[in-house]
């Protein structure tokens, strides 16, 4: 298989990298079969996400559809969403069009394919991923006053973009809204008489039990409350402690802690895959990369969670001083 900047797809997906290698073979000759692979590839990493995040589709949902879920549910930000429209919106043209595409539509397409690649591998695959550098594939510029013409052409597209966003934004504002609203019409009938489905980390209730532990909060989320004990350092993975916004309090400890140390084997924990878990290593199914994964533990009392975080600390700080359990 040829070098290419996409070379590293082919680690957690051999289609992604196919696809990635098809659209540079075709970029300089076919940029309109290029951006039709684009568009291929932009629907399939999508696809993965869906999955990653274990969003199930009661019923087949378009991309647009898709993308917008993932903006509505913070799972994607502002600029990743605008690339994958970049994607979807200049693909739908080189599918449906007469006319050749341009060129410089289709490096651009190019480099977007890039940042999103860089982007999944960093968020669902690893970290500590270091990416290669951007370069298109060796070919000469094409002339200036074609590029002047695809400039002015491809600042209306992004224009187009922008306009959809705020109106997305708009629309999740106003769902914000109405949840607190929601959320204020639950608090003055009670907890006792109605069935809300809302869920939180419950952060204030629970931080100074950590912080009590040496566990200091590294990271805040909607899933989850990130906790690391002070004296280990960043890399140091085992030594994180996530608080989840389950409806009962729970905490996610790292696998390693789990598998070699009999005083948390000895207390009920059941494995949870989530995103939320982010420093966490990520389980392997099917020869697939899939989410991060930890084991949980339950509680009820502030005085349950102390006896917990304590058995994790003397666990970490054996590990620390070279003391195995077995």
């Amino acid at each position: 298989m040829k070098s290419s900047i996409f070379n590293f797809l082919g680690e957690f997906s051999s289609t992604l990298e196919e696809l990635a290698l098809r659209v540079e073979d075709l970029l300089w000759d076919q940029p309109q079969e290029a951006m039709m692979k684009a568009r291929l590839f932009g629907e399939t990493l999508v696809s993965m996400i869906f999955e990653q995040e274990n969003m199930n589709e009661v019923y087949p949902l378009k991309q647009w559809e898709k993308i917008n879920r993932l903006y509505k549910h913070d799972i994607i930000q502002d600029e990743i969403y605008k690339k994958f429209e970049y994607i979807r919106k200049n693909g739908n043209i080189a599918v449906h069009q007469v006319t050749d595409m341009d060129l410089e539509v289709a490096k651009q397409a190019h480099q977007v394919l890039f940042d999103l690649s860089v982007w999944y591998t960093e968020v669902y695959v690893s970290h500590t991923f270091i990416a290669p550098e951007y370069e298109l594939p060796s070919k000469q510029i094409q002339d200036p006053h074609i590029v002047k013409k695809w400039m002015d052409e491809y600042q209306e597209r992004v224009a187009e973009i922008e306009i959809q966003l705020e109106q997305l934004k708009q629309e999740k504002k106003q769902q914000q809204i109405s949840v607190k609203e929601e959320r204020k019409i639950n608090a003055r009938i009670g907890p006792n008489r109605i069935n809300n489905s809302e869920r939180s980390v419950p952060i204030e209730r629970f931080q100074a039990t950590f912080e009590k532990v040496n566990l200091e909060r590294k990271n805040l989320s909607k899933k989850a409350a990130e906790f690391k004990h002070k004296e280990f350092e960043e890399e140091d993975t085992e030594a994180y402690v996530y608080l989840l916004d389950n409806v009962t309090p729970t905490i996610a400890v790292h696998p390693l802690l789990i598998e070699q140390a009999k005083k948390l084997v000895d207390v009920t924990s059941k494995p949870l895959k989530s995103t939320a878990l982010r420093r966490f290593p990520r389980k392997v199914e099917n020869n697939t990369l899939k989410s991060n994964y930890g084991y949980t533990y339950t509680f009820q009392t502030k005085g349950e969670l102390e006896s917990l975080l304590f058995r994790i600390v003397e666990v970490l700080q054996s590990r620390k001083s070279g003391i195995e359990e077995y």
